[in-house]
């Protein structure tokens, strides 16, 4: 499971469990065709000389390829991802 931890700097904290399933169900809406063109579209609206192909979208969202990365991210369990604290004193740690 993927702890997202967020303190704000009126010293307001809260704690986000996001467990694999969900991880493994947003990839999938990622992965899927409509969402893969869409993004293509979206990439090229405001490129006129040099759109990016969508050969570059079709290998990064790819669904065998999240689901492993998913895979392993659980077997890593305790690692920090995200340890950002800002100027204002906010904090944002993602832990798996």
């Amino acid at each position: 499971m993927m702890k997202i931890k967020i303190k704000t700097s009126n010293k307001i904290a809260f704690s986000l469990p996001v467990p694999y399933t969900i991880l493994k169900a947003a990839s999938s809406i990622l992965a899927s065709k409509k969402f893969r063109n869409q993004m293509h579209k979206w990439a090229n609206q405001d490129l006129e000389n040099k759109p990016v192909p969508a050969a570059i979208l079709d290998t990064i969202l790819n669904k065998q390829l999240m689901n492993e990365l998913i895979r392993e991210l659980g077997k890593h369990k305790g690692t920090v991802l995200v340890d950002a604290r800002l100027h204002d004193g906010t904090e944002v740690i993602v832990k798996l």
